[in-house]
């Protein structure tokens, strides 16, 4: 699925940038041209999955908002350079830092990233080249955005990396020309957090506690003072990843000043709403010196080893670094796991599971008490996300439980063993996956709707012998065919028009061929370009002037009727008829 880079995806789609505005406080900060006092703004970067990269990291090195009057820059809004991953695995987002803002009348964001530091990794781990058509854009708000402190704000940056990057992982180097847009939202803002760090300040027990926290793992990127509000879900463990017999147990080991916590949870309204709290150091040293963000591969349950495709060293690089060097820099490191010494897993609802949980193909964190040689011994392993798929659907016979895909050649379930070739029946089983289009707001499909050679995505588990293998799927996202064509009719009374294509670029499923199709429009279709809906796509039609025609670019799937699609984004743009 290669050509997938090149499409354009969804604004709900691959790299936001999360800002959220907190009440009123003290400090510095321009841009905004005025004499109010400035806004406490908080910074969150998410990240989600793309086709045919694991990974790809930039070093942004400077943040900034742009003022409606003039276009002049505001302050710097990161406390330090700091290297984010615009991708992930469905991981949770990252809080980045928190900084004065003046009230005012913003168009955009500025965002600056070092070159030199960007890493793309396809999904096996290696490194793929990256050209830059850009290395400072802004991202432009649709309409003039107004930051105050009367009112909680939110504005997402949203950088599209399907839209940024084009060209071929088989064929580097892929060329990055960063776009995206900005959008600001409301009250009532709450968003996951990946994690954050920081030393206990004070505690109120047993209700809260307030740290001062840091964005990176290596405390230098400082985010300030945040109030974490503890309920009793919270999971609370101590420094050797054992849970606390009570949370009065938990705040009595609590020293001010010292004791060093990695928290977990929504970040709402400035605070945290903790649902895991790991005690990291509580005086004595740093529990865990080295944490890797990474891909198990290749698990042996039996002799507790595994290998670790390598996508961030998050904590104790100055450690890690050096050893990895001496490697030759390997994207691959051969870990171990002891069960004398119980090593402590945790799945991606916080609950402590045995290493029965684990599995080949999951994206983990894993912390290493010591980093000195291979095998590195595993002291925790956290789960943040099931191994993903990709393939296509050979087979719905099984439906409404159950369809038949064949992987990519790439995947690595091919390159590990777990499934033989890419011409293998591998038997996904439907009946606790959640199914969704990879369109904008991620629309929910039934089963009834999936086709013969859709483009699918799957996150779940993988068991069976390779030649026969079943996939258990915990989420289904199927990936949008998409056409290039021209409008030749509508029918606004049914919602639907004719359209002749003139490029096929994603399949639809095998009942759309190339050539004449009939369109309808899904409930809740996007529109884009030169419309903003049904009705104005129509009128853009009916106004036809002569010598011009309308062009669409439609994304969506087939329906079980030869050539009829269901669209759920419509880009429509009216042209000259060459």
């Amino acid at each position: 699925m290669n050509q997938l880079l090149q499409r354009t995806f969804a604004s709900c789609g691959l790299a936001a940038l999360t800002l959220f505005g907190a009440a009123a406080c003290s400090g510095g900060g321009g841009g905004g041209g005025n004499n109010n006092a400035p806004s406490s703004v908080d910074f969150v970067i998410t990240d989600a999955a793309v086709d045919d990269l694991l990974a790809f990291k930039v070093r942004v090195t400077s943040l900034r908002l742009v003022s409606q009057s003039g276009g002049a820059l505001g302050p710097e809004l990161l406390a330090a350079p700091l290297t984010i991953d615009l991708i992930g695995a469905g991981v949770n987002p990252r809080w980045v830092g928190r900084d004065d803002v003046d009230d005012g009348l913003y168009r955009g964001v500025q965002l600056v990233i070092d070159p030199a530091s960007t890493v793309a990794l396809d999904r096996l781990g290696d490194t793929v080249a990256v050209q830059h058509g850009a290395t400072t854009f802004e991202l432009q708000f649709p309409t003039a955005a107004d930051i105050d402190d009367d009112d909680y704000r939110k504005i997402v940056v949203d950088v599209d990396l399907g839209a940024s990057l084009t060209g071929d992982v088989a064929s580097p180097p892929l060329q990055f020309d960063p776009q995206g847009s900005a959008t600001l939202f409301g009250s009532g803002a709450s968003t996951e957090i990946d994690e954050v760090e920081g030393v206990v300040t004070s505690t109120n027990s047993p209700d809260s506690l307030v740290i001062d926290a840091y964005a990176d793992d290596d405390d230098t990127v400082a985010i300030g003072p945040v109030t974490v509000n503890i309920t009793g879900s919270t999971v609370l463990l101590d420094d050797n990843g054992f849970p606390f017999a009570s949370p009065a147990a938990f705040f009595a080991t609590l020293v001010l000043n010292t004791t060093e916590l990695e928290v977990h949870g929504p970040l709402v309204g400035g605070s945290i709403n903790a649902t895991r709290i790991e005690v990291e150091d509580d005086g004595s040293g740093d529990a865990y010196v080295v944490k890797i963000d990474g891909r198990i591969e290749n698990l042996d349950s039996n002799a507790n080893t595994f290998d670790l495709v390598l996508i961030e060293i998050e904590k104790g690089a100055a450690i890690a670094g050096p050893v990895l060097s001496g490697l030759g820099d390997p994207t691959t490191i051969a870990c171990e796991y002891d069960d004398v010494t119980s090593v402590i897993v945790l799945d991606d609802d916080d609950d402590i599971v045995d290493d029965s949980a684990l599995v080949s193909g999951q994206r983990v964190k894993v912390k290493f008490a010591v980093f000195a040689t291979t095998p590195f011994q595993a002291a925790r392993i956290e789960i943040e996300d099931q191994p993903e798929f990709e393939g296509v659907i050979h087979d719905i016979s099984g439906l409404p439980n159950s369809i038949i895909i064949r992987l990519d050649d790439d995947d690595p379930a091919i390159a590990s063993g777990q499934v033989d070739d890419a011409g293998t029946d591998v038997t996904v089983d439907l009946t606790g996956s959640t199914l969704f289009l990879d369109t904008e707001g991620r629309p929910t499909l039934t089963p009834s709707q999936l086709l013969v050679g859709l483009e699918l995505e799957l996150y779940g588990v993988l068991s069976g012998s390779s030649n026969a293998p079943t996939l258990t799927a915990s989420r289904t996202k199927i990936h949008p065919g998409e056409f290039e064509g021209v409008v030749s009719a509508i029918f606004p009374v049914s919602d639907s028009f004719d359209a002749v294509m003139l490029e096929l670029d994603d399949p639809f499923g095998n009942t759309v061929t190339f050539g004449p199709v009939a369109v309808n429009l899904a409930s809740g279709c996007v529109f884009d370009g030169d419309a903003s809906s049904a009705a104005s796509f129509f009128a853009l039609y009916n106004g036809l002037a002569q010598g011009e025609e309308l062009i669409v670019e439609v994304e969506g799937i087939g329906t079980s009727t030869p050539n009829v699609i269901e669209a759920y984004e419509i880009e429509a743009e009216v042209e000259l008829d060459d």
